[in-house]
């Protein structure tokens, strides 16, 4: 995909930027893009599809992630019910705020190899993640000195927590993507109706032709641009939207596949197994189990540092 470049303001009077919105589709509001700041993002409320690089992962409220300079990015949202709209708080700093002669003390090594790390975006989780959002909280209530000593803290949690932490985009993502101008605008279609049509038998040579190209260049595009297949990039959002119905409602599993657009119940669940790291049964009650304990939505059952690789 072709990444839209992001001019990013600091606040006033301030060397970083902190934002609390609201709005309709945070893809409306932030399409596919990318910055040379490095972005903390907190999704207070709203559910979805997060893209960063060439992961795909769904995302609930208490989703917290933090991703590194110029990594392509873009949340979609999913209608909430009752109308509420998504909502989402950001903290975003360029990387030379600091100096490098700050960041060559023997005290900011670990934060160092914080930085380093999230150059393929961290998923942030367990208690790290329940600590940082109440650190991005108090953010908003403090000015000058104290702000910027709360995201010094922020980070200093981050980079002491490295078992609360999962890489997101693959390791050679920066060097497999190609892309054009032309890619952003055919990715976006090629999301939005696959969107529309997770229920529905969905032809990759009708896709093709959507985007102005033949079956064989939409192959070889769509590698190109995303790092998987369009074949695979389907599985993830239909996967996504089970794991959403599942955690949402009580209907059965099986209906709630074959309603995404799984026919073949046992290839379902291969899919979802390969995806996920469980079953889907397994992945319903670790939910509820969750939910009773009054934590987090649970994430994807992957090692702390594994790095998921998307085909």
């Amino acid at each position: 995909m072709d990444p839209r470049f992001e001019t990013v303001q600091a606040d006033a009077a301030s060397s970083f930027r902190c934002l609390w919105f609201t709005c309709h589709n945070f893809a409306e509001d932030h399409t596919w893009h990318y910055h040379p700041e490095f972005e903390l993002v907190w999704v207070v409320r709203g559910h979805g599809t997060r893209f960063v690089g060439d992961n795909i992962e769904s995302y609930h409220p208490g989703d917290l992630v933090l991703i590194g300079p110029n990594m392509p990015h873009c949340w979609h949202s999913e209608t909430e019910a009752g109308g509420h709209l998504p909502e989402a708080a950001v903290v975003q700093f360029r990387p030379e705020m600091f100096g490098h002669d700050f960041l060559d003390l023997p005290e900011f090594e670990r934060t160092k190899r914080l930085f380093r790390a999230s150059k393929c975006g961290l998923h942030i989780e367990g208690e790290t993640a329940e600590h940082v959002q109440a650190q991005m909280r108090s953010l908003f209530e403090r000015k000058g000195i104290a702000r910027l000593i709360g995201l010094l803290d922020i980070l200093r949690v981050l980079a002491e927590a490295e078992n609360d932490l999962r890489y997101l985009a693959s390791a050679d993502y920066h060097i497999t993507n190609d892309v054009t101008e032309l890619n952003r605008h055919r990715i976006e279609m090629i999301h939005r109706h696959v969107r529309q049509n997770l229920s529905s038998e969905i032809n990759q040579a009708d896709v093709a032709r959507l985007v102005g190209l033949t079956p064989p260049a939409f192959s070889r595009f769509f590698r190109r641009a995303t790092g998987q297949t369009f074949v695979g990039f389907v599985n993830i959002l239909r996967i996504n939207e089970v794991c959403r119905a599942m955690t949402d409602g009580s209907d059965c599993i099986t209906n709630i596949a074959m309603n995404c657009g799984y026919n073949n119940i046992a290839n379902f669940n291969r899919q979802f197994l390969a995806l996920k790291g469980m079953n889907p049964t397994q992945y319903r009650e670790r939910h509820l189990r969750l939910k009773q304990n009054a934590t987090a939505f649970p994430a994807d059952n992957v090692s702390p540092r594994q790095v998921l690789e998307l085909h």
